[in-house]
């Protein structure tokens, strides 16, 4: 999606649609915006005055607020190796709101805490996916000695 268009823009689209020796349409060409948008912008000056975009309406308000938070912190000291589901589930018992797992997780990055108790790859145990040197099997190289049954 293209950003706002800026209010000198505006504001130039209008002042030529004042003068009205142009049509609409070579308005929108001479500018280079859209006919949909300078009808748009010409109805909101007529009849609400109004030469400036509206301001942002600011969203929807956040699913969980200052208090879940803080129950969300004391769930996460108790035990820090829950999945999201299992912080979401015990949320949900202790006060009563619903969160899916993204939503748990934005708000755990909020307060800065971290989703798992080890960094990745740190725990003890064996490592499953060594490197190991890269051999070609029946190759002869320098040093070794080559089949007797296959040419060179």
């Amino acid at each position: 999606m293209a950003g706002a268009y800026s209010a000198d823009l505006r504001e130039r689209v209008l002042l030529v649609c004042a003068r009205g020796r142009l049509s609409r349409a070579k308005i929108a060409a001479l500018f280079q915006v859209a006919e949909s948008t300078v009808y748009r912008w010409l109805q909101a000056w007529r009849s609400e005055g109004r030469g400036e975009a509206k301001p942002h309406a600011g969203g929807p308000a956040p699913r969980l607020d200052e208090a879940a938070l803080a129950k969300l912190a004391a769930i996460v000291a108790e035990a820090n190796d829950l999945t999201l589901a299992e912080y979401a589930a015990r949320l949900l018992e202790r006060t009563g709101v619903t969160a899916s797992g993204p939503t748990v997780c934005r708000a755990l990055q909020k307060l800065q805490l971290p989703r798992k108790k080890d960094a990745p790859g740190a725990g003890a145990g064996p490592a499953r996916h060594r490197r190991r040197p890269c051999r070609v099997a029946g190759r002869a190289g320098p040093g070794r000695a080559a089949a007797a049954d296959l040419p060179r």
